[in-house]
């Protein structure tokens, strides 16, 4: 058992070294049996992980796991886990900085404390920032390659079915089993053009954790590389992904230098493959790399915009398709609703509320002319509220509905091939 623990340290040290995310191990005792991070202000940052992994046992010991997503400067994680088989420890991760720290955020931040300016120094520069995105994608990380276990339910995977086929009986004529054979194909089809669909659209919009789900689920890789004994159709296959993939980061703004740069040093990664696992495993790193260079932000700042409109705007486009007010907005960039607001308005002659709405539907009009997706998958893929709010924004914007929308795409579509 003493050796599993060396492991474990072992583990929780390399991890240190390649992602810099502090892990904190609290025994029953609510002592501290391992820290991975070490500088000179760890002893407040001890205090405060000491408290939450308390607040945690008490309050989280049904659940046994805890993702902090509530302050916009800071997130975190806490989950129960047996290391030792002998007690129950708590382990922290984190915490992960969602901006640089300022003078302005440290008394949000839960681990402020009685901080001396030299200890914020050190810790401004030895905590990672990373996006909500990322943070998620790293503990999914973290379960699979340290603790060897299934991330939480809430980190949801994949959550498309693939359709059952028909029962068969034993005995049948040979027509009616090729009917069947061809329905499970058109089932197989759908589901394929599905999620060809939802890989595109995560990488445009940078999803890189949704991409993560999608590749660590077994019913979606199975209809994605359909025949896995072949490695020669494993490697078209993946190719035929990044080709998607290239494809998408193209047209969310990138440079197409650059992304044709990427697709050829992961293509040539791919030559001589000798497993689907490894095949997998290339085009799911592209295919995340890809996504993290996704943005529209190019296609929407303006060089006659101020430097806070533009930020702003940025700050809009990598939390799309998620929700923003502009109260947080504003406590983002440390400036006033009302000013940011007005700013807004002034210099883009649109209000914040619908210059979200202007994108949300541009977004929309991309799926509904190069998708089969349903109205209610986009509207739910574009959080809107719902399907009707979906369609009445919709028509605010295009005087269209999105079906005579996607009607018009295909008639223009079909007249443009003759």
């Amino acid at each position: 058992m003493h050796t599993n623990i060396q492991l474990l340290d072992w583990k929780l040290e390399k991890y240190y070294q390649e992602k810099k995310i502090p892990i904190w191990v609290f025994d029953q005792n609510y002592d501290i049996s391992y820290t991975n991070f070490t500088t000179s202000a760890i002893l407040n940052l001890m205090e405060s992980m000491r408290q939450m992994a308390k607040n945690f046992t008490l309050a989280h010991s049904i659940e046994g796991y805890y993702l902090n997503l509530d302050n916009p400067y800071e997130m975190y994680f806490l989950l129960s886990n047996d290391i030792s088989k002998r007690q129950d420890n708590v382990v922290i991760i984190g915490p992960i900085m969602t901006i640089k720290p300022n003078a302005s955020i440290w008394d949000s931040l839960s681990f402020s404390g009685n901080l001396f300016a030299e200890q914020k120094r050190v810790i401004a520069h030895a905590l990672p920032v990373l996006s909500k995105e990322d943070f998620l994608y790293e503990l999914a990380n973290f379960f699979k390659n340290i603790i060897d276990e299934q991330a939480p339910n809430f980190l949801s995977p994949y959550s498309g079915t693939k359709k059952a086929a028909p029962v068969k009986e034993q005995k049948m004529s040979s027509m009616t089993q090729q009917m069947d054979d061809v329905f499970d194909d058109i089932t197989d089809l759908d589901e394929l053009l599905r999620l060809e669909d939802l890989f595109k659209f995560y990488i445009i919009n940078g999803n890189s954790y949704k991409l993560y789900s999608l590749f660590h689920d077994t019913d979606a890789m199975n209809i994605l590389f359909p025949n896995k004994a072949s490695l020669k159709d494993c490697g078209l296959r993946a190719v035929e992904l990044l080709t998607v993939a290239k494809i998408a980061s193209r047209e969310s703004g990138n440079d197409k230098k650059e992304s044709h740069l990427r697709f050829a040093k992961y293509t040539e990664q791919l030559k001589g493959v000798k497993s689907y696992e490894k095949i997998a495993a290339i085009l799911e790193k592209a295919s995340i790399e890809f996504a993290h260079n996704s943005h529209d932000i190019n296609l929407y700042t303006r060089e006659e915009y101020s430097p806070m409109t533009n930020k702003c705007i940025k700050r809009i486009i990598e939390k799309l398709p998620d929700k923003i007010s502009l109260e947080d907005l504003a406590a983002e960039l440390h400036i006033s609703a009302k000013y940011l607001s007005a700013l807004f308005n002034k210099e883009t002659g649109s209000s914040i509320t619908d210059f979200m709405q202007d994108i949300r539907v541009n977004e929309a009009k991309h799926l509904l002319t190069d998708t089969e997706l349903s109205y209610l998958e986009i509207s739910t893929l574009l959080n809107f509220s719902s399907q009707s709010y979906f369609n009445c924004i919709f028509k605010k914007k295009t005087n269209l509905t999105p079906k005579e929308f996607r009607e018009q795409s295909l008639q223009s579509g079909f007249s443009a091939g003759l």
